[in-house]
Parts: structure tokens; sequence; C-alpha cells
């Protein structure tokens, strides 16, 4: 059985963004939370994927299949 971790919907819109390429404040502007917000939720998934780094939690979240390269491509609108 393959491991599958346990994030939140917004710890798992977060993480997308950063896969886009977003800086937490372009990260927070597109949830509509503060800075702050976003650091805790990218902080967040990265302690669900068990990751040491940011890059990391997003190369954890590939394997894991939470993120799809499709979704990387694609228009940032609705991607959360």
């Amino acid at each position: 059985m393959r491991w599958q971790p346990s994030l939140t919907v917004h710890e798992l819109a977060a993480l997308r963004l950063l896969a886009r390429g977003l800086h937490h404040t372009e990260i927070a502007t597109a949830l509509g939370v503060r800075p702050e917000t976003a650091g805790r939720l990218l902080h967040g998934a990265r302690g669900a994927l068990r990751a040491r780094t940011l890059p990391h939690a997003v190369a954890r979240a590939y394997d894991t299949g939470l993120i799809e390269p499709t979704e990387i491509t694609s228009p940032m609108r609705n991607q959360y």
C-alpha cells in the first residue's frame, strides 16, 4: 500500500501554487490570505509530506500523486 499524506485543502492549494513558481506573497494574494498564513500553510504541507525543504515538499507531492505535471502548465485560475 502506498503512503498518502494528509494535507488540508488550503495546504494543497498553497503547495500547488508554490510548484508553479509563486512566492509566499503571491500565494497569499492568490488565496486571499496574509503572507504569514501562506507561510503557515506551506509549513504545514511540508510537515505533512515529511519534507526537509519546500522544494523537497513539491517533489514529494509529485511522488505521491498529489500534484500532476499538467496542473503546473495550465492557467492558475481555479486550480485550487
